[in-house]
């Protein structure tokens, strides 16, 4: 300890020691409480606390306190507001402190009025010290704009040990101590926002590097599968990813859904994309062969098993070994047959028609259905434990009438199939056959839909385009059936020309009343422009709402 007045050298070498110190420290808490303990070192002081400017640049913040006589709780000293009504407070001696960028000394704040004090006695009775005398600094930034507030109280004359006021020419050495530890603390808290902004910038690319993998494995999913097939659809999107969880399993796989919904296509994919694409991947509709036949297909047979076994032969089950056996129509497998694919199933080993001994497999089963399995239990037609073996991991497949979102992209990816295999160069879909299209519900489904593309294509004149005329007559039946009601009723004698007026009042007058007179829809049910609708109605002098 030094006294600065009798010893000024001595005070300088402190001096020096101390900002040189500051200008090393890196951490914000600990260069924060060294700013404090080397000011009151330098001063004497019993007593320092230093309040930081907020963000927002309306509060000073009380960041340490320190008293080497007692604990000094951070707890008991509030946040300084700057402003008041949004006037400047210059009663406090903190705020004033920071506005003035001078130092206050006050001798006793006790007996001083110029300052409201409340801070001080509100902090002396929560901790029963006494505050005597008090120097307050502003913490100036190499912009000049007070980043801080250092308080000095008491004093201590080392002389006459007590507390007195603090001297005059302290003011000064405190000041430029101010100066010094504001630009270590700029420059610690500049380090520190970097270092904040430097792990926020890591952490936000560690984020969007894992949602880019997300991403990625996203578009590889969608490109494995869309080679072969094509939906983009939520139905579809939700079958793709089922499919992605058992590529590299061998678990049974039950695709249900109606007849032409591209079950087969799901099974070829699984195998393509699984970890047994190298081996083969053998398909045998259960509903197409008799059941003796369907037997010997699927588990083969010994020479002289029956007559016309005039050689071994290799069952499908075998020959799918290493890859997948695809089983459609499993609901229509004759009950018999069911009994042997479920200890296949269960033991992994096969027993051709007349041999002795079992053979060993390794294949995995994807089987497939339109049938209602669980009513077929029911009834006795399919076995329960077999149902159960079968559907392990079941995948249920939608009607096309229930991914309409995807006709358009099915219908010119057919399109441009069939054109390139007929060598027929297409220029697209009328706008006419299109809706047709679009508004059909294909109870058929992808199948029907591929044999409507592919028939229209041969029909269709080269370098044309799709037109009505080229669709299916269901089609053209269901667009002008639809919206004549049953109701209408057609002269039957008379010239042709009052029939047809008089068909087509009527047809108008009972749609506008199935749409409430409602022009602009009855006129969509109609398949007319809403103008010519209306047209129509001012020459038969009918009535209908102007909507």
């Amino acid at each position: 300890m030094f006294n600065l007045v009798h010893d000024p050298i001595e005070a300088v070498e402190e001096f020096i020691k101390t900002t040189t110190s500051l200008s090393t420290e890196r951490n914000l808490n600990s260069l924060l409480n060294q700013i404090v303990s080397a000011a009151r070192q330098l001063t004497h002081a019993e007593a320092g606390r230093l309040y930081i400017l907020d963000e927002t640049k309306r509060y000073l913040y009380p960041e340490v306190s320190q008293n080497e006589v007692m604990p000094a709780p951070l707890t008991y000293l509030s946040q300084v507001p700057l402003f008041l009504d949004n006037q400047r407070q210059v009663k406090n001696v903190s705020a004033f402190c920071a506005f003035s960028s001078e130092p206050v000394n006050i001798p006793d704040v006790y007996q001083y009025s110029g300052f409201d004090c409340t801070e001080l006695y509100h902090y002396d009775r929560l901790t029963s010290y006494h505050t005597q005398s008090l120097l307050a600094v502003p913490l100036r930034s190499y912009a000049d704009i007070t980043i801080g507030v250092l308080q000095l109280l008491n004093y201590r004359d080392s002389r006459r040990d007590q507390i007195a006021s603090f001297p005059k020419p302290l003011e000064g050495l405190v000041k430029a101590f101010a100066s010094q530890a504001a630009v270590a603390l700029d420059n610690t808290q500049l380090i520190e926002q970097n270092s904040r902004l430097i792990n926020l910038l890591k952490t936000t690319n560690q984020q969007l590097e894992a949602e880019n993998r997300q991403l990625k494995q996203k578009i590889t999913l969608k490109s494995r599968f869309t080679t072969t097939l094509i939906g983009n659809c939520a139905a579809m999107q939700h079958i793709f990813n089922l499919m992605e969880k058992v590529l590299d399993s061998d678990v049974t796989v039950l695709l249900r859904g109606e007849t032409g919904t591209g079950k087969e296509l799901i099974a070829m994919a699984i195998h393509q994309h699984g970890h047994r694409q190298t081996g083969p991947f053998i398909a045998q509709n259960c509903a197409a062969v008799p059941e003796n036949l369907l037997e010997s297909e699927l588990f083969g047979y010994k020479r002289g098993a029956f007559t016309g076994a005039d050689k071994d032969k290799k069952g499908l089950m075998e020959a799918a070994n290493g890859g997948t056996l695809f089983l459609d129509e499993i609901g229509d497998m004759p009950i018999g047959l069911q009994a042997k694919l479920l200890r296949v199933l269960q033991d992994r080993q096969v027993r051709p028609i007349g041999a002795v001994e079992t053979r060993q497999i390794n294949v995995r089963i994807i089987a497939a259905t339109h049938r209602d399995l669980e009513n077929l239990i029911k009834t006795g037609q399919f076995r329960e434990d077999l149902y159960y073996r079968l559907n392990i991991f079941p995948i249920e497949l939608p009607a096309l009438r229930q991914r309409k979102e995807d006709l358009p992209i099915l219908l010119q990816h057919f399109l441009t199939d069939y054109a390139k295999d007929y060598h027929k160069p297409i220029r697209g879909f009328s706008p006419s056959a299109f809706d047709l299209l679009l508004r059909y519900d294909y109870p058929g489904n992808i199948r029907e839909l591929k044999n409507m593309v592919e028939r229209a294509v041969l029909l269709s004149e080269e370098g044309g385009m799709i037109l009505p005329l080229h669709l299916d007559k269901k089609l053209l039946l269901g667009e002008m059936e639809a919206p004549l009601p049953p109701t209408v009723e057609v002269p039957t004698v008379g010239k042709l020309k009052e029939a047809l007026r008089c068909y087509e009042m009527a047809l108008i007058q009972q749609t506008l009343h199935a749409h409430q007179g409602n022009r602009t829809r009855a006129a969509e049910a109609l398949g007319l422009p809403r103008r010519t609708l209306v047209e129509k109605m001012s020459r038969y002098k009918m009535k209908g709402e102007s909507r």
